[in-house]
């Protein structure tokens, strides 16, 4: 509860005409998110588009485009925005973040708890006696932060701030009407496939995993292996990928299973108006040129095992910690990957 405790103390330092009822429907934000105002997608976006209509612009530096509410959660706030992202992947934003259930009765009451506990104030337990009362229902602002501050923003999930540079880049590259590519390279555990996926719960869009292209074992000699970049199927995916991305028609491609060593055809792969290439090797300088937008994902050593060991176990964590990631570093430094891509992200957070 450390970090809710945080959020509603930066809240009240920002927002000092805040009252119980805001600071309630922060906790309840954080707790459920914001899935109770979608009914469906289309009306979501119609509703946007009339409040945005209405709004006068931030002035510069006024109001930031995502502030933490905790719960792996952001307000973006629409004033921000001008004009990085449309209005239709902004809603998607919150249509998808409204899709995921989350939060309990009983979390949202501990939670309650803590802003009891850093209130301690006798009339904000008889209102939180009533509002049980109610059945919890969902708050609105009070009639004097509104006042105050003419709050306008959706709550989204805060891996689209993480990667909000990401979207804008995607953004600014589809407004000139042409198919994009967009490979992600990075460090094990820097979270490549959570992005794709990401990008592909967006926009709808094919991705492809470089983990399809895994070393066949003939591949494997010594001197393969100590080449940059080497570990591998580069040829393969130079053949059935790099030269059909850009062609404009649909394909598909062989997956390799590395554990029985078989080879089954992907998904149908539409090429535009955006792919997504991700994982370690994508930006290999045999095809990097291919690309339109180049992101590297970057982790420290002590967040990477962490996350390695928490998603493989200990003993896969062993053979990345010997034998991968000591191939990727190699491929990373000789390549000079992370500088040769418009843009690194940090996600150690």
């Amino acid at each position: 509860m450390d970090e809710l405790l945080a959020i509603l103390r930066a809240h009240q330092k920002r927002y000092p005409q805040l009252t119980e009822v805001d600071l309630v429907k922060l906790v309840y934000q954080n707790e459920f998110g914001p899935g109770h105002f979608i009914a469906n997608e289309q009306a979501s976006l119609e509703h946007l588009e009339e409040e945005y209509s209405q709004l006068e612009p931030a002035g510069a530096g006024r109001e930031e485009l995502f502030e933490p509410i905790g719960g792996g959660l952001v307000r973006l706030h629409l004033r921000a925005l001008l004009g990085s992202l449309p209005l239709s992947t902004v809603n998607r934003f919150f249509v998808l973040t409204a899709g995921e259930v989350r939060g309990s009765r009983a979390g949202f009451e501990r939670k309650l708890e803590v802003l009891r506990g850093l209130l301690q104030d006798p009339a904000f337990d008889a209102f939180l006696e009533e509002y049980k009362d109610q059945g919890y229902r969902a708050l609105s602002h009070s009639q004097r932060f509104r006042a105050h501050y003419t709050p306008a923003y959706r709550v989204v999930k805060s891996d689209f701030a993480l990667f909000y540079p990401v979207f804008r880049e995607i953004e600014r590259l589809l407004r000139k009407e042409q198919p994009i590519v967009v490979a992600v390279d990075g460090r094990s555990g820097s979270g490549k496939s959570s992005l794709a996926k990401l990008l592909q719960e967006v926009y709808g869009c094919s991705t492809i995993s470089m983990d399809h292209f895994f070393l066949q074992p003939h591949q494997r000699s010594a001197a393969r292996l100590q080449e940059p970049g080497g570990n591998v199927d580069y040829e393969r995916f130079q053949a059935e990928v790099a030269a059909k991305l850009k062609g404009g028609e649909p394909f598909r491609y062989q997956i390799f299973n590395c554990q029985d060593g078989s080879f089954t055809p992907s998904p149908v792969v539409e090429t535009g108006p955006l792919t997504v290439v991700e994982g370690c090797y994508s930006h290999h300088p045999k095809f990097a040129q291919i690309y339109d937008l180049k992101v590297f994902l970057t982790i420290t050593p002590e967040i990477q095992r962490e996350r390695i060991l928490r998603r493989s176990g200990p003993a896969m964590l062993r053979r990345f910690v010997e034998e991968w990631i000591p191939l990727e570093e190699r491929y990373f430094s000789t390549f000079r990957i992370a500088e040769h891509s418009e843009l690194c992200i940090s996600t150690d957070q």
